[in-house]
């Protein structure tokens, strides 16, 4: 009868942690580093997805198509220059009041050369304002005109540009009043000078 070696039972080599792996594990640094860079990484992901995101184009009322340089991206948007934004604008009839200025959904046209808080200190609006005022145009969240608020503790100063606030919200209504009218006035000679042409058309037959 033959003796046999008693088999003796091994851990395989991948499953035992290297010197380098047991240093980590006991290494809390490393291992807020690793979170780190696990966090950065995902933030970076969501961030990219945010500014890649696809933005429907725009058509204009009139000609039924929408402007070669319309962002399509939410980075392009970012990335407008102001004569870009002041072009889209006029192409889309807000930059200047017209008759087919308050026929998108969410015009902008009263507010257009409003300065605010963001401005260039002459009285204009500055890019930021244009960009965000265009943002809100094509239906973008979160580009509301800002608030203006006073210092903590300072309730006075608060008070006071509350009601500049205020006073400047009258007068942006006030404005677009204004133009309402305006169009109004001129859709109505439109259709007066249009029902002309009809009944002399009709005596000249």
């Amino acid at each position: 009868m033959s003796s046999q070696t008693p088999h003796t039972p091994t851990t395989p080599s991948s499953t035992c942690p290297s010197s380098n792996d047991t240093n980590r594990m006991n290494n809390p640094i490393a291992n807020n580093n690793n979170n780190n860079k696990t966090n950065t990484t995902l933030q970076f992901r969501r961030k990219l997805s945010h500014l890649s995101y696809p933005l429907a184009p725009l058509l204009s009322i009139t000609s039924g198509i929408s402007h070669p340089q319309f962002p399509t991206t939410i980075l392009a948007y970012h990335l407008l220059t102001e004569q870009q934004l002041d072009e889209l604008a006029h192409w889309y009839h807000q930059r200047t009041p017209g008759e087919w200025s308050f026929y998108y959904p969410l015009p902008v046209v009263d507010r257009w050369w409003i300065s605010s808080t963001r401005g260039d200190g002459n009285g204009r609006p500055g890019i930021e304002d244009k960009r965000r005022r265009f943002g809100r145009f094509v239906g973008l969240g979160g580009c509301e005109s800002p608030v203006v608020s006073g210092r903590v503790g300072d309730e006075r100063n608060g008070g006071e540009d509350e009601d500049k606030e205020r006073e400047r919200e009258r007068e942006r209504e006030r404005e677009q009043r204004a133009m309402e009218l305006w169009v109004e006035g001129q859709m109505k000679m439109r259709e007066e000078k249009a029902e002309r042409e009809l009944m002399a058309g009709r005596k000249g037959c």
